[in-house]
C-alpha cells in the first residue's frame, strides 16, 4: 500500500525539516500531497505545493495555519528527527526489517504526504538499492535467459531450414490468414506427425526441396515460384546452355557417374565389350591422336562413298541412280535419315511382325522450321556453317561458298516437302502400306527398289512385293521433282557434308569450331565454349555403346534391390489408381471402357535394365565386337560399331518381334512409352536422387518418380497413344461419341495452354503440338496423387515429416515434391525453339498449369476459388 505523511505534523517539528525539503527539491506540480508505490523506492507520484503565496485555497481541507506554518518554514538538512513526533514508518517491500533509516515516504497524523529520497544504504552497489548478491544473482539470470533464447534460436534454424531461407522467414506462414491453418510451424498438429525422419537420405531430400522454396512467395499466386524461386540461387546455368532443369541435374550427376567407370584403367577379368567400351572413350579423348589423324580418316571414307566434289575439281560423277549411291552410303557409314529414312519397325497393323518403314529425313538444322521464311540470321549462320566446314577440310573459300551455297538451296526444296511435327502427330495419317512395286509406279523418278535393295544386300532378298509402311507420301511425291532435276554433284555434296555433320565429335578441336559457333549463334548465347570434352565423350559412348555402358552402371551404381521393389509397388499402385479414373470416366462408352481397362491391365512395365545384360552369350552376340588396337581412328570404330548395329536390326525384318528386347540402355535419365509394344520402360539412370530415393517418406516417392510413371501410364489413352490396342495394334477401338467427348476434353488442354503467355519473349504456348504431353502431365499428377492416397489407406503407420519441413502436410510435401521435378532455368532466347519444336511445355508450366487443374492442390493449400493456383475453369481428361 503506499503511505501518507500529512504536513502539519511536519509543521510541529523541525526534525522533519528533511521530508519538507525533499518535497521542495523533487516536486513541482500544485498537488494536495505527494504518494510514494508499494516499494517505498520509487518517485514520489503526486507533490503538493509547499509555497502558500501560489496557492492557498480551502478546498483542499488544509487548514490555513498549516499552510503559513510550511511556507515561513525553516529548512535544515541537519536537523535530528524527533522522538517524540509521532511518525509511522512504513514496511519495505522486501519485508525487511527497517534498520533505522526513513522509508521513501513517510505519515504523519496531519494527512499530508511528502517524499522523501532514500538513503543509499550500506553494502548496496547495484542501481542503488541491490546488494552484491543480489546484483550476481540479477545478473546470472539475465546470462541464463541470454543462454536459453541463444540455444533455442539455434535448434529453431537447424530443425526448420532457415538457414536456407536467404529472404529471412516464410511471411506467408505467418502473416497470409489463409495459410495459417496448414503452415504453421506446429509439428506436433495431427498432419505433420510427430516422427521426423532424420535419415542422411531424408536430409538430403529435405535440403533439396528447401534450397528450391522461395518462401516469400504466396503459393496461391504462384506455385512455381513458391516451389522453385529459389533454384537459380543454387544451380548456375552453363554459358554454353541454353536451359537446365531437374533433369539435366540428374543427367549431369550421370555423366560423372559413367567418367568414372570409364576412366578406370582396363582389368584382366575385363569381358571383351568392357574393353571395347573403355577403349572407345580412351580414343574420343584422345585430342593429339585426332590432331594428328581425324581430317585424313574422315577424307578416307569421303573417298570410298564416292568423293566430296567441292574438294575434287576432277570429281567424277556416279553411274549409278542416286537411290543406289544414298543405300551405299548408309551401309558404309552408318548414316541414314539424309534423303529418305528406312527403318525396319513393328508392323502397324500386326505388332508381332516386322516391316520396312519409309519416312522423311531428320535436316541439317535439326528441325524443319529454322528453313521457311522468317528466319534469315538461321540460315545465314547455317550457311557459313556448311561454307567453314567445306574450307576446313581442304577447299577453297570460292569453291566452299558457290558448292555450299547450292547444298543450302537443295536441302531447303527437300524441307519444302516435309511435314511439320503438329500435323505429324497424328498416327493413323501416316499409316500408308504400299508394295515395292505399287512405289516404284505411283513415284516412277524415285527408284525405291535401287535403294532398299542396297541397303538389304547381304541380309535378304528384296522382291517387288515387299511390302513397305511410308509415313509421308507428300514427302515421296514432292521429291521425285527435286531428285530427278538436281545434279548428281550436289546431291554428293550433300551427303558429304552430312556424313561430316553426323560424326563431326571426331574432327580435330579447330575443325570442330564452326560447330560450337553455328550452335552458338542459333541459340543466341554470348560464347562458344564447347562442352567439356570428356563430358562430350561419355555422351558419345552412351550412344554408340549403350548396353555395354548400361551394363557397367548397373553393376557399380545401381540400388537394384530397393529400385526394383519399389518401382513394383510404385506401378501396382499406379496401375490401380488409373484403372479406378477409367471406371470413372462416365463419358466412355461401356464397349470402349472395357477395351480401354483391358489395355490398362496388360501394359508391360520394363523396370531398370534388361536381364540380357547379364547373360554373356547375348552380350558377346551383340556387342563383343573385335576390340581396337591402338592405331584404329575413332572414326572408324564408330563407324564399325555402327555399321554391326544397323545390321542387327536390319536382320529383323523376317523374323517375329521379340518383345523382350530393350530398344533404349538403362543409363539414361528418362522414361519411355512404345505405343505399338503397350510397354513402358524405365530405365535405371533416372531411378537416382532425386527422383528415387531409398528411406524417403512415400508423399516425396509419389510425387517425384511416381508423377513420371503417372504420365507414361496417360500416353497409352492420350491423342496418339490412344489410338494403339493392347497388343500396339493401331486402329480404331474407340466409340465415335466417346472420341467425340475425348477431343472435346482435350480441347480444353488446348485453349487452355494456347492462352498462357511466356512474358520474357511475348509469345504463347503451342498447346496444338504439346497436347499429348500437356495430357500426360495432368493425368500423370492425379494418377500419382491418387496412387498415394491409396497407398496411405492400406499402410498401417502414418509417415514422418521432414527436417525442416515440419510446417507442411504430407498432401503439401506431395505437391511441392512434383513442382520440383521442373525446376528449371531458361534463356529467354531459346524459348522460341522450344515452343516451336518440343512437344513439351517448359518446365514453368508443366508445374503449374496441372496443379490449377487439381481441387486437390488447392484443398492442401488452402487456396481460394478464383485464385491464379486455384482458377474456376479446369480442365481434365480422367
Amino acid at each position: 500500500m503506499s503511505e501518507k505523511i500529512y504536513a502539519s505534523d511536519w509543521a510541529k517539528s523541525p526534525n522533519i525539516s528533511p521530508l519538507v525539503s525533499n518535497c521542495k527539491e523533487n516536486c513541482k506540480e500544485d498537488n494536495d500531497y505527494c504518494q510514494t508505490d508499494e516499494s517505498y523506492y520509487a518517485t514520489p507520484i503526486f507533490v503538493t505545493n509547499l509555497s502558500a503565496s501560489k496557492k492557498n485555497t480551502s478546498s483542499n481541507n488544509y487548514s490555513s495555519n498549516v499552510n503559513s506554518e510550511l511556507a515561513n518554514y525553516s529548512i535544515s538538512k541537519k536537523s535530528n528527527l524527533n522522538n517524540n513526533v509521532n511518525i509511522r514508518t512504513p514496511k519495505y517491500s522486501n519485508n525487511k526489517k527497517n534498520n533505522g533509516s526513513v522509508s521513501a515516504s513517510t505519515t504523519t497524523s496531519t494527512g499530508l504526504l511528502l517524499p522523501y529520497k532514500k538513503k543509499k544504504r550500506k553494502g548496496y552497489c547495484c542501481f542503488g538499492f541491490l546488494t552484491r548478491c543480489e546484483c550476481f544473482l540479477l545478473i546470472s539470470c539475465f546470462l541464463l535467459v541470454f543462454l536459453l533464447l541463444s540455444v533455442s534460436l539455434f535448434w529453431l534454424v537447424l530443425l526448420h531450414g532457415y538457414r536456407l531461407f536467404t529472404d529471412g522467414f516464410n511471411p506467408w506462414s505467418t502473416s497470409n490468414q489463409i495459410f495459417q491453418q496448414n503452415m504453421s510451424f506446429d509439428i506436433t498438429a495431427v498432419h505433420h506427425h510427430s516422427a521426423v525422419c532424420t535419415s542422411k537420405d531424408c536430409v538430403s531430400i529435405a535440403a533439396f526441396l528447401s534450397s528450391n522454396l522461395n518462401p516469400k512467395i504466396d503459393p496461391c499466386d504462384d506455385f512455381y515460384e513458391f516451389a522453385c524461386g529459389n533454384y537459380h540461387l543454387n544451380q548456375e546455368l552453363p554459358l554454353n546452355k541454353p536451359i537446365r532443369h531437374t533433369i539435366f541435374d540428374v543427367q549431369s550427376k550421370l555423366q560423372r557417374q559413367l567418367k568414372k567407370m570409364l576412366e578406370e584403367p582396363i582389368k584382366p577379368s575385363d569381358k571383351s565389350w568392357d574393353r571395347l567400351t573403355k577403349k572407345f572413350y580412351m580414343k574420343c579423348n584422345d585430342e593429339v591422336g585426332m590432331e594428328k589423324n581425324s581430317k585424313n580418316s574422315f577424307l578416307k571414307v569421303l573417298n570410298d562413298i564416292g568423293g566430296w566434289p567441292v574438294l575434287d575439281d576432277n570429281w567424277e560423277e556416279w553411274s549409278h541412280t542416286w537411290e543406289y549411291q544414298l543405300g551405299d552410303v548408309l551401309n558404309k557409314t552408318g548414316l541414314n535419315a539424309a534423303i529418305i529414312e528406312i527403318t525396319v519397325s513393328q508392323d502397324p497393323k500386326n505388332s508381332d511382325i516386322h516391316v520396312i518403314e519409309i519416312d522423311q529425313p531428320k535436316w541439317g538444322m535439326g528441325v524443319r522450321w529454322p528453313y521457311i521464311p522468317g528466319h534469315p540470321a538461321m540460315l545465314a549462320n547455317y550457311t557459313e556453317l556448311l561454307i567453314q566446314v567445306a574450307i576446313n577440310m581442304g577447299a577453297t573459300r570460292e569453291k566452299a561458298e558457290k558448292d555450299m551455297k547450292e547444298v543450302l538451296e537443295f536441302e531447303m526444296q527437300l524441307v519444302n516437302f516435309s511435314v511439320d511435327e503438329m500435323t505429324r502427330r497424328e498416327p493413323q495419317r501416316a499409316n500408308n502400306r504400299f508394295q515395292l512395286w505399287q512405289i516404284e509406279q505411283m513415284y516412277p523418278n524415285i527408284k525405291m527398289g535401287d535403294y532398299i535393295k542396297r541397303v538389304f544386300t547381304g541380309i535378304c532378298d528384296i522382291t517387288p512385293n515387299e511390302t513397305l509402311i511410308i509415313r509421308e507420301v507428300s514427302y515421296l511425291k514432292g521429291i521425285q521433282f527435286v531428285m530427278s532435276n538436281t545434279p548428281k554433284r550436289i546431291i554428293a555434296n550433300y551427303l558429304g557434308f552430312r556424313f561430316i555433320h553426323s560424326y563431326k565429335a571426331f574432327l580435330s578441336l579447330h575443325d570442330r569450331e564452326p560447330f560450337y559457333i553455328f550452335r552458338k549463334n542459333q541459340t543466341e548465347m554470348t560464347t562458344m565454349i564447347p562442352t567439356e570434352r570428356w563430358d562430350e565423350c561419355v555422351s558419345y559412348t552412351s550412344q554408340v555403346l549403350d548396353m555395354p555402358l548400361g551394363k557397367m552402371f548397373v553393376e557399380q551404381f545401381f540400388v537394384g534391390d530397393y529400385a526394383m521393389n519399389k518401382m513394383n509397388e510404385l506401378t501396382g499402385y499406379l496401375k490401380e489408381s488409373f484403372i479406378r479414373e477409367l471406371v470413372n470416366a462416365d463419358w466412355m462408352d461401356s464397349k470402349t471402357k472395357e477395351r480401354a481397362l483391358n489395355k490398362a491391365e496388360n501394359i508391360e512395365y520394363k523396370i531398370g535394365y534388361p536381364e540380357s545384360l547379364f547373360n554373356d552369350t547375348w552380350m558377346q552376340q551383340y556387342w563383343g565386337d573385335k576390340i581396337p588396337s591402338d592405331r584404329e581412328p575413332i572414326l572408324q570404330l564408330t563407324i564399325r560399331i555402327k555399321n554391326k548395329r544397323n545390321l542387327d536390326e536390319l536382320k529383323r525384318l523376317k523374323k517375329p518381334v521379340d518383345r523382350s528386347l530393350w530398344y533404349q540402355g538403362p543409363a539414361q535419365v528418362d522414361a519411355f512409352y512404345a505405343p505399338n509394344l503397350n510397354e513402358m520402360i524405365f530405365p535405371a539412370g533416372i531411378m537416382q536422387f532425386p527422383f528415387l530415393t531409398p528411406g524417403v517418406p512415400n508423399y516425396i516417392t509419389y510425387g517425384m518418380v511416381g508423377a513420371v510413371i503417372g504420365h507414361e501410364v496417360s500416353h497409352a489413352f492420350d491423342d496418339q497413344g490412344g489410338r494403339y490396342d493392347e497388343k500396339g495394334n493401331l486402329h480404331n477401338w474407340w466409340d465415335i461419341d466417346t472420341i467425340n467427348k475425348f477431343y472435346s476434353k482435350a480441347d480444353c488442354f488446348v485453349r487452355q495452354y494456347d492462352s498462357v503467355k511466356i512474358e520474357e519473349v511475348g509469345i504463347n504456348l503451342n498447346g496444338r503440338l504439346s497436347l499429348g504431353e500437356n495430357i500426360a502431365d495432368n493425368s500423370g499428377l492425379k494418377t500419382a496423387y491418387e496412387a498415394y492416397s491409396l497407398w496411405l489407406s492400406n499402410s498401417s503407420s502414418s509417415e514422418p515429416a521432414l527436417p525442416g519441413l515440419q510446417n507442411f502436410s504430407s498432401e503439401q510435401l506431395f505437391f511441392l515434391a512434383y513442382a520440383n521435378n521442373w525446376c528449371s532455368m531458361v534463356r529467354s532466347q531459346h524459348y522460341f525453339q522450344l515452343i516451336m519444336t518440343d512437344p513439351h511445355a517448359p518446365g514453368k508450366y508443366r508445374a503449374i498449369i496441372p496443379l490449377q487443374n487439381r481441387p486437390e492442390f488447392a484443398k492442401a493449400y488452402n487456396c481460394p476459388s478464383g485464385s491464379p493456383m486455384n482458377p474456376y475453369k479446369k480442365c481434365s481428361v480422367w
